[in-house]
């Protein structure tokens, strides 16, 4: 260590502390309380070690302070780190999120921010998080809002609480009764899609409502679905119709594509078109009633939710084909997420639901 480097003297200790007690940086107060204590005759090190630093950073504080005064006390703006897109690709990408995707051509209906961060790559070859992703759309004055659905110009050419033991005592019921198979418990649900469609959340610029488009037709078909809690297994077939008729297909469907020696608990409403006396369940499938208005206790509500935030909203369709190619494509792009199907179902209820 060379020896102790002179301190100016035109500024009084009593003053130094002064500064330090009206200080709103606590760092600038520690330095200060440093130079203060040297004045007063203290020596280096004593003076460093009260202030909360070592020797060597209180002399390059006597370095600045001798250069700079006071003002040389306080750090130096930091640049942080760099934004990855210039301001005109920041405005190129904000426009690209107010213009929305097009459902038909990118089959979405609204961009989530891990789209943002592809488009990013893609577009300006710039890597980013999704959370770094998230900082830039809020800085770019953007927000995740619903829009209001608005009438496309001109019509296109052509709860309850589950009952006390009823859950729990059912599927253990049915795996007594088919000791020779795995019983396994899936959900079942049905969802109208149509040209009269719904609005989703998307980001857009802050203060104001994002504009969408709906149809006035009222063309639908029926997505019948199953899903097993928790796991990526799942079953659908779209029909034109919902009824009895259209639950038998379903079920006969089903049951076809269960393992050998699976059978299948499958928890639903108590619909009439699930209870009619008509429909044969298979053999290898034992029907599980909700009690009456629980939709909430059914995980396959949140499959439907999904699928319409995501794939199924603002959509103009042309007629009930391209619904059906619809509900297809939304259903194979839902398959194609790993993980998505179980993350959605995973309801804490069902996981404590024993099949033994």
């Amino acid at each position: 260590m060379g020896a102790a480097v002179a301190i100016r003297t035109d500024i009084e200790a009593a003053e130094l502390r002064r500064l330090a007690r009206l200080g709103d940086d606590g760092r600038v107060s520690a330095r200060l309380l440093g130079l203060a204590n040297v004045l007063d005759g203290m020596s280096r090190a004593a003076a460093a070690q009260a202030a909360g630093m070592d020797r060597q950073t209180l002399r390059d504080w006597v370095h600045r302070f001798n250069t700079e005064g006071v003002a040389g006390l306080r750090d130096q703006p930091r640049p942080g780190r760099p934004v990855w897109l210039t301001e005109g690709q920041q405005a190129t990408l904000k426009a690209i999120v107010l213009r929305g995707p097009d459902p038909d051509r990118d089959g979405v209906s609204a961009r989530r921010i891990v789209d943002l961060c592809r488009i990013a790559e893609e577009r300006f070859g710039a890597t980013y998080r999704e959370g770094g992703m998230l900082r830039l759309v809020r800085s770019l004055d953007l927000s995740w809002q619903k829009n209001p659905a608005l009438p496309s110009e001109g019509r296109p050419g052509g709860a309850g609480a589950l009952q006390e033991g009823g859950l729990a005592v059912a599927p253990s019921a049915i795996a007594q009764a088919h000791p020779e198979a795995e019983v396994q418990l899936w959900c079942q649900d049905e969802a109208r899609v149509g040209q009269n469609g719904r609005g989703v959340r998307l980001w857009f610029e802050r203060g104001m409502r994002p504009e969408g488009v709906i149809d006035h037709r009222y063309a639908s078909a029926w997505l019948y679905g199953a899903v097993r809690p928790g796991a990526d297994a799942a079953f659908a077939l779209v029909m034109t119709e919902v009824g009895a008729e259209a639950m038998q297909v379903f079920l006969d469907r089903f049951a076809a594509t269960l393992p050998r020696r699976t059978h299948a608990a499958l928890l639903l409403d108590g619909a009439g078109r699930h209870t009619a006396g008509g429909i044969v369940v298979p053999t290898n499938v034992s029907l599980i009633f909700l009690p009456p208005y629980s939709p909430k206790l059914n995980p396959v509500e949140r499959i439907w939710l999904y699928l319409r935030e995501r794939y199924l909203s603002l959509r103009l369709f042309a007629d009930l084909d391209d619904i059906i190619d619809g509900c297809c494509d939304a259903w194979s792009r839902l398959l194609d997420e790993p993980g998505r199907v179980a993350s959605l179902t995973d309801y804490p209820y069902l996981r404590s639901v024993s099949i033994s």
